[in-house]
């Protein structure tokens, strides 16, 4: 026979048996599901790699922080976006903005560590997201002055975002979208204006875009914003062609077709690694920092003031008639 857990209960309630105990659902702890941390000497220590998805609504209730969703197909340039970010705060303020710290900084310098130049590459390179990793998120803080803001950067396959805009029904896989201060959808310039896949691309990069607005995977309240990235690859003629023109004209037509819509939403262009046109240097990093450090002002939950409310005794008349 099993024995009881406890000889009595305060209320006179019903005694759980020891085998009983076994079925009970203890309920759901996120901090249960989280590796614990390695300690030294008795100090816990942060590994310092990217925030898993079980554990970024428990990062999110500690932190106040703006999330950035990065939304893109393969080799549009988020994981080089991610590796420029690092590399430029290590070499000092990026703008207006100093480096804080990050809970992220191992997985920063793994993802840069490829982008330097080295002798045995003829150019910097960073790899590439694996579809089989699920989301997970980089953590950046930054402050401005006196004013320090954090950032929560997510990390995706662009493989996942292929496939969802194929097969809608796994739209619902993207549950980083719903968390979404900021979305940010990458479009490659180069891949834009390269005769072999301008056509092709320019219908996909809409197609992204719709199959997640017509789909409602977009927070009514987050930002939007196209980011055009490689702009170094596209900033010369080539053979009597001016890609620039081209890109504006694309730009153009995104916003004459999606703000029809009533979707609101900015474009900006970037370089993140500048390989094809170095004297271009690291184009629109300050002003995406700047964006994205950007926190919402606190919202007023103070009681208002009722303006003519009528008294208890002014509520009299009709009570009595």
């Amino acid at each position: 026979m099993a024995q009881p857990v406890n000889d009595s209960t305060s209320d006179g309630g019903q005694l759980y048996e020891a085998a009983d105990t076994d079925e009970l659902d203890p309920g759901d702890f996120e901090d249960a599901a989280e590796e614990e941390s390695p300690k030294v000497d008795g100090v816990a220590l942060r590994p310092n790699t990217l925030i898993p998805e079980r554990g970024i609504t428990g990062f999110r209730n500690r932190s106040r922080a703006q999330t950035v969703v990065l939304v893109g197909e393969q080799k549009t340039g988020k994981t080089t976006l991610l590796a420029a970010l690092y590399g430029l705060f290590c070499k000092g303020p990026i703008g207006d903005f100093e480096f804080v710290s990050s809970q992220t900084l191992y997985s920063f310098a793994e993802r840069n560590h490829l982008a330097m130049l080295s002798p045995d590459r003829a150019a910097p390179a960073t790899p590439r997201t694996s579809i089989a990793e699920s989301v997970s998120y980089f953590h950046l803080k930054v402050r401005q002055g006196e004013v320090v803001s954090e950032m929560i950067i997510s990390d995706r396959s662009g493989e996942t975002f292929e496939a969802a805009r194929v097969d809608t029904s796994l739209m619902d896989r993207l549950t980083e979208l719903a968390l979404a201060d900021r979305i940010c959808f990458l479009l490659d310039a180069s891949r834009l204006t390269k005769i072999e896949t301008r056509a092709a691309y320019r219908r996909i990069f809409r197609q992204t875009m719709r199959a997640l607005i017509d789909n409602d995977v977009i927070p009514k309240t987050a930002k939007i914003e196209v980011l055009v990235t490689k702009i170094d690859r596209v900033s010369r003629e080539k053979d009597g062609r001016d890609l620039l023109a081209e890109v504006t004209e694309y730009e153009e037509e995104l916003i004459k077709e999606f703000g029809s819509k009533g979707l609101a939403f900015q474009i900006h262009r970037i370089c993140a690694l500048p390989r094809a046109n170095v004297k271009l240097g690291f184009l629109g990093m300050n002003e995406l920092v700047g964006r994205w450090a950007s926190t919402p002002a606190d919202s007023d939950i103070s009681p208002q003031p009722v303006g003519d409310a009528l008294r208890h005794i002014d509520r009299l008349p009709i009570v009595w008639s």
